[in-house]
C-alpha cells in the first residue's frame, strides 16, 4: 500500500488514481518488495466465443506483477479492443486487481480505480467477453478454489 499524496488514502501501488479523491498517483510508485519477493500467482484470461466463433485458448500471463492488456495480447483479430493500453492487471496484496486504461472507457470495469478479481469473473474489453482465473504452482493448473481460500 502507498498513500495518496492528495488526500492521505492508502492506495494499492501500482493504482493509477486514488479511489478516494480520483487524484493521480505517480508513474513511478513502487510495489511492495514482499510483493514482488512473493510468489505471484499466473493470470489467465479465456476470451469467450461470439456465436458460431470457435473456443479459443486462454492466453496466460506470465509477465509478473503488472500486465498491461491490448489487443497483442488477447485476441489480436478483434478489432474492438485497442491497440493501445486497454486495461492493466496488477497483483498487490495476495489478489489479483483489473483497472481500465481505455480512452474511451470501453473496459467492462468503469472505475478509476482497480477492482479487485476473483476466479470466474467475466471482464469484457471492446466488444470481446473473457473469464479471468488463476494457476497456482502445485500442479500449474487452474485452481480457483485456492485462490479462493487466500
Amino acid at each position: 500500500m502507498i498513500q495518496c499524496k492528495n488526500c492521505g488514502y492508502p492506495v494499492i501501488a501500482g493504482m493509477r488514481t486514488c479511489p478516494n479523491c480520483q487524484a493521480e498517483m505517480p508513474d513511478n510508485a513502487e510495489m511492495p518488495i514482499d510483493t514482488l519477493e512473493g510468489s505471484i500467482p499466473v493470470c489467465t484470461l479465456r476470451p469467450i466465443p461470439a456465436p458460431g466463433e470457435r473456443p479459443m485458448p486462454a492466453e496466460r500471463y506470465e509477465e509478473g506483477a503488472e500486465v498491461m492488456l491490448s489487443r497483442q495480447n488477447t485476441v489480436p483479430h478483434d478489432r474492438s479492443i485497442a491497440d493501445t493500453e486497454q486495461a492493466c492487471l496488477f497483483f498487490a496484496d495476495g489478489y489479483w486487481f483489473i483497472e481500465d486504461r481505455s480512452a474511451d472507457n470501453s473496459t467492462y470495469v468503469h472505475a478509476g480505480a482497480g477492482i479487485k478479481l476473483e476466479p470466474g469473473d467475466i471482464i469484457r474489453m471492446g466488444g470481446r467477453e473473457f473469464e479471468f482465473d488463476i494457476i497456482t504452482g502445485k500442479d500449474n493448473t487452474n485452481r480457483q478454489d485456492d485462490y479462493a481460500k487466500q
